[in-house]
């Protein structure tokens, strides 16, 4: 296993833990009757912050993780790994671990921040992998 791929693997296990966690907090605010429910009428009670901020993450989560997990398969595909991609893939991920309590906590500038790292070695593994992909194919196919 590469280091790209580990490091999505532990991404895709925060992920796992966020679901987990955003549930267990609906279920808490709004009750498991309400929450087994198709939710067609909104709930008597409103959501709490954390359950708030709890969605938020994990849709934040759920834009960039299909990007990742497809650059990083991809540079599995080509087994091509770097330092470059090593490192970048392992940002992110590290971000993504610390973003979820910065977000749970409510503290702004500095999740801002390391929501940026995260998109930064989001677009680092793309540029990388642009740089490797053997371009002479789409001769072949025209």
């Amino acid at each position: 296993m590469t280091v790209e791929l580990l490091a999505a693997l532990i991404v895709i296990a925060l992920g796992i833990v966020q679901v987990i966690l955003q549930a267990g907090e609906f279920r808490r605010v709004h009750g498991v009757p309400y929450a087994n429910t198709a939710q067609d009428t909104p709930s008597s009670v409103p959501d709490s912050v954390l359950v708030g901020r709890l969605t938020r993450a994990l849709r934040n989560l759920h834009e960039t993780l299909p990007f990742f997990l497809g650059v990083v398969i991809i540079l599995a595909l080509m087994d091509y790994s770097t330092a470059t991609t090593r490192i970048a893939a392992l940002a992110f991920a590290g971000a993504r671990i610390l973003y979820l309590p910065l977000y749970m906590s409510g503290i702004p500038y500095l999740r801002g921040l390391v929501w940026m790292v995260s998109f930064v070695a989001l677009i680092a593994l793309t540029i990388s992998t642009l740089m490797a992909a053997d371009w002479s194919v789409l001769s072949s196919a025209l």
